[in-house]
């Protein structure tokens, strides 16, 4: 997804794991912790608040889910996905057959593990594997296995 890797290349300082709180802040898109998202079932919202495009993220998930929430709600506003959106935890499984969801998933999936990044970790590691690889990329094995299996480097 290019606008992904655009967005890297403007704003990541080009070490692991990616920090999508930094690269967001960088893109003029505030990022707040929200414990109350928690209580209406949500994992994160993109909004524009007081004209300044806004996430808001459930810091009461775990760590890898947080930053993957964090991708997804930068991916609503790049891809020009409209003024509001509220994601529930069911919007970030991969059988989410919402396009616009869909769409937001791979865009997180490509900020938070770059191919090129992916590409060097495993040519540097004598034995890698998805725990190590989602561990050093801070993303949960799911997520990782699947972008494994989505570059090629792993089998479905």
């Amino acid at each position: 997804m290019s606008q992904a890797k655009q967005l890297l290349e403007r704003h990541w300082n080009g070490r692991l794991p990616v920090d999508p709180k930094a690269i967001a802040e960088k893109a003029g898109v505030r990022v707040i912790a929200d414990g109350s998202l928690a209580v209406q079932g949500l994992s994160g919202m993109f909004d524009i608040e007081d004209g300044t495009p806004t996430i808001r993220y459930n810091p009461n998930e775990p760590r890898a889910r947080q930053r993957f929430t964090i991708g997804h709600e930068i991916g609503h506003f790049v891809l020009d996905h409209g003024r509001a959106y509220r994601d529930p935890v069911a919007n970030f499984s991969a059988r989410s057959f919402n396009p616009v969801e869909a769409a937001a998933n791979r865009f997180a999936a490509c900020l938070l593990m770059p191919a090129d990044a992916i590409e060097d970790a495993i040519k540097e590691s004598s034995n890698p594997t998805v725990s190590g690889l989602a561990e050093a990329f801070g993303v949960s094995e799911l997520a990782m296995k699947y972008r494994l299996i989505n570059l090629g480097w792993l089998r479905g």
